[in-house]
């Protein structure tokens, strides 16, 4: 596996060609259920991450990088 690199044409980051995912993890108070949702773009994946962090409806929020 090669480093992170940019990817122009896309507005992506990549390794070896393939676009970098994101997920964030998090339970939900309600249902006490894990969740998943997966993101292609950084910002939209770190923000939606923070607002698992301060909801007072879910807990534990992890925030990975995929394909790693």
């Amino acid at each position: 596996m090669t480093e992170k690199l940019w990817n122009k044409a896309t507005g992506k980051w990549e390794i070896d060609g393939t676009p970098i995912s994101y997920r964030v993890t998090w339970k939900s108070i309600d249902d006490g259920a894990e969740h998943t949702r997966e993101f292609t773009d950084i910002d939209q994946g770190y923000d939606f991450y923070q607002d698992m962090l301060k909801s007072a409806k879910t807990y534990g929020a992890t925030w990975d990088h995929l394909p790693y």
